[in-house]
């Protein structure tokens, strides 16, 4: 009797060992005696086969499990259960796209870090939104059936058969066109920097064309209405082509008769423009002088008249002009000045020499 009661002991002690054993074994896989860190996502939908369990990934490395699945308004909140040794590592920007293994598998959270490669870590309780959801099958299922409900057989039967009709026995030219195509497609390969470039630069051209649309239109208007007036004054420009003409002609002539004598003065007339170059910064203040000195010596002359009068003698002890000696000409070592004009004080003022007419 003792001996069966220590097999009941021993039976119920192991039922129990092994029902510890499976509740523990259940309580590591639901993580149950981990502390994670929840991060909400925000999305419009989760799609099939996403529910509490699901792994989180970052990079393809697992670093969670989704806690659970509710809807939240229009959309859906998903709370990520995040291992609180594995935070750290994703940062503050990280975005979330949900996305599956198969067509038909379990779907999976993958955080993508932002474009601004930020360093602050994600902190416990935040809130990321969710960029894309792969497109579920059913979707794509559904799309379809949609397309073949609104497809006519019948029509669809011809364009078939006649398709089939066409590409009978063009296997070997449907095969050549595809091998020049690729081989076509092959040299195009490299040649695509540059057409993108020639594109981009295409674009520019146009933005520039169409800003300056308006000044090209003024233009092409101006010029029908002058092609106008041309037409409509054919004969006054005939005339005047004629003239013109004429003219050329006449001018031919006078330059042909006296091209000898305009070359020999304009030669004569280089020393006297030298001159009057060389002087023309003080021509003006001599003149103003002289025309201040007339002023002054009004009463000596008889009036300020336009005419400056004088009595002048000619000394016999003077040498008389020579040329090219007593040509005008800058002195030695110096260069044109005012000295003083047009108001020279009485200290300059030269005193004439007083002598006997000659």
């Amino acid at each position: 009797m003792e001996q069966t009661a220590k097999t009941r002991v021993a039976g119920i002690s192991l039922i129990l060992v092994v029902l510890a054993g499976f509740a523990l074994m259940g309580a590591l896989y639901t993580h149950a005696f981990s502390d994670p860190a929840e991060v909400t996502l925000q999305t419009s939908r989760a799609g099939l086969v996403m529910g509490p369990g699901n792994k989180v990934k970052m990079r393809g490395v697992e670093i969670g499990r989704v806690g659970s699945v509710k809807r939240d308004g229009e959309g859906v909140r998903l709370v990520l259960e995040i291992d609180r040794d594995k935070i750290g590592q994703v940062p503050a920007d990280a975005r979330a796209e949900i996305r599956a293994s198969t067509i038909f598998g379990a779907k999976y959270v993958e955080l993508v870090p932002g474009a601004g490669g930020g360093t602050t870590p994600l902190a416990d309780g935040a809130i990321i939104p969710a960029d894309s959801v792969t497109t579920e099958v059913n979707t794509v299922f559904d799309s379809l059936d949609h397309l073949l409900s609104n497809v006519d057989v019948s029509k669809l039967n011809s364009t078939l058969t006649v398709l089939a009709q066409t590409l009978q026995g063009r296997g070997d030219d449907i095969a050549r066109v595809a091998a020049d195509a690729d081989a076509y497609l092959t040299r195009l390969e490299p040649l695509l920097p540059a057409l993108r470039t020639d594109l981009a630069r295409i674009a520019q051209f146009s933005t520039l064309g169409e800003q300056i649309s308006p000044d090209l239109v003024a233009i092409l208007r101006n010029a029908t209405v002058t092609s106008r007036t041309v037409t409509d004054q054919d004969a006054a420009i005939h005339r005047l082509l004629v003239d013109l003409t004429l003219l050329g002609g006449r001018g031919a002539e006078v330059l042909g008769l006296n091209g000898k004598a305009l070359s020999a003065l304009l030669t004569n007339l280089r020393p006297t423009t030298g001159t009057l170059r060389a002087y023309s910064s003080e021509l003006p203040c001599f003149i103003k002088g002289l025309d201040r000195t007339r002023g002054i010596i009004a009463d000596a002359i008889g009036g300020t008249s336009d005419a400056l009068r004088g009595y002048v003698s000619v000394r016999s002890k003077m040498s008389k002009y020579t040329l090219p000696r007593d040509l005008p000409q800058l002195p030695a070592g110096g260069t044109a000045a005012c000295h003083m004009l047009p108001d020279v004080p009485l200290s300059q003022v030269p005193v004439p020499e007083v002598g006997d007419p000659q």
